[in-house]
Formats: structure tokens, sequence, C-alpha cells
């Protein structure tokens, strides 16, 4: 079982947590940060030893006060692009929203400019809690698009069982705000395997949680 106390407290200080979904999904393992301690380091991390997109992920409840819209739903209004929407080989629409960039970055794309497009994120999602309006306000005022920081939109752990509903349901669960960043593990030609995501969590002190383990309640 694990230690709720030591998963926040690692996530709280800078430190990712390893997720699993299930097997017979995407079988892959992704990096998670939370986005309230998020730093150029944290993304260099990611680079280094995940090696997929980096990605932030926040909430339907805070996308939907920010009036983003699934990239799904996008292209389903834009005539020939409609045609590109297809679902995966294993059935959930993507989480996918748009792409963007704080307006104080250079080009977007180096460790310190995401770091600072997902720091400003968390502010903006932060701010959902108390003024929807005013994050609202912010968000628009603050980001462009396209930028380098893709925005996932959770559709709920009851309607999809992805590691962006996994990643905010455990941010849920342990009381923080439903704010990260997060990629996944590669290896050479293909993602990563569980075994070798065991193999890494354990040497360098990570947690790794399957997501059966979050559907079960343990962490929820």
């Amino acid at each position: 079982m694990p230690n709720l106390q030591e998963i926040r407290k690692d996530l709280e200080s800078g430190l990712p947590v390893l997720i699993y979904d299930f097997d017979g999904r995407e079988e892959e393992v992704d990096m998670v940060f939370y986005g309230g301690a998020v730093t150029w380091k944290s993304v260099k991390t990611l680079r280094t030893m995940a090696g997929g997109l980096i990605c932030y992920a926040t909430g339907y409840q805070e996308a939907n006060a920010l009036h983003l819209p699934f990239q799904v739903d996008i292209l389903r209004s834009l005539g020939d692009l409609s045609k590109l929407v297809k679902r995966p080989r294993y059935n959930d629409e993507p989480a996918f929203s748009i792409w963007v960039n704080h307006v104080s970055t250079g080009t977007g794309i180096s460790d310190e400019d995401r770091a600072t497009t997902v720091r400003y994120l968390h502010k903006v999602i932060s701010e959902t809690k108390k003024d929807e309006n005013e994050a609202r306000e912010l968000f628009y005022k603050d980001f462009y698009a396209p930028g380098h920081v893709p925005i996932l939109i959770s559709r709920g752990i009851e309607r999809r069982r992805g590691h962006t509903e996994l990643s905010i349901a455990l941010a849920e669960s342990l009381g923080l705000e439903r704010s990260v960043m997060f990629a996944e593990m590669l290896d050479e030609r293909r993602s990563m395997k569980k075994e070798d995501a065991l193999k890494f969590a354990r040497n360098q002190g990570f947690h790794l949680l399957e997501g059966k383990v979050i559907l079960q309640g343990v962490i929820m």
C-alpha cells in the first residue's frame, strides 16, 4: 500500500511519481510532477529521463472555467479536418486541448520557458477556485497559442482511464491542486516496459503507482 504522506511530500518537494495505466490499454508509464512545484529542472528531468511528450494537465472543471475545448471538438468543427478524428487503439478519445506559451517566454521550448508556462498555468488553475472570471481573464491575457506546452483535460476517471485522469485523480486524492506536468517514459524504439520502470523507480527512489491501485480507492 502506498504511503500517501510520502507521495505528497515528494510531489510538493519537486520529485516525480511514476504512474502505469493498465495491462491491455496503453501499457505505458508516465513520469508525473506536481504543477505547483515545477522548475526548469523538472522539465529537464522529463526530457532526459522520461523522453516522451511533455504535457500539462488539469481537471475538467478548471478547463471549463477557462472555456478550454478538447482538440477533437475543434477538429470536428473544421470541415475536412474532422476526418482526422479517429479513436486510438485503446478506444478513448484523447485528452488534448490547445498548446500554449506564456507571454514572457522566448521561443517557448527551452526548459526554463516551458517551466515558466507551466508555473503560470498552475497559477491560473489555482485562481479558478477563487474567481473564475478573473482566472479566465488572466489566462487569455498572459498566454498565446499555438505554443510549446500542450494542455490536457481530464475527462474524469469514471469516463476515461488514461494517464491524464489517473494523475489528476492522484493529485485530488492527495489534497493538491489538479495541476500536473508529465511525459511518457520511453526506451529504445518503444515505450518503457513496466518491469523496467519498476527497476528505474527503485534505483531512483521514486514511487510507482498502478492505475488499478488508484481505481481500487487505495489512494482516492
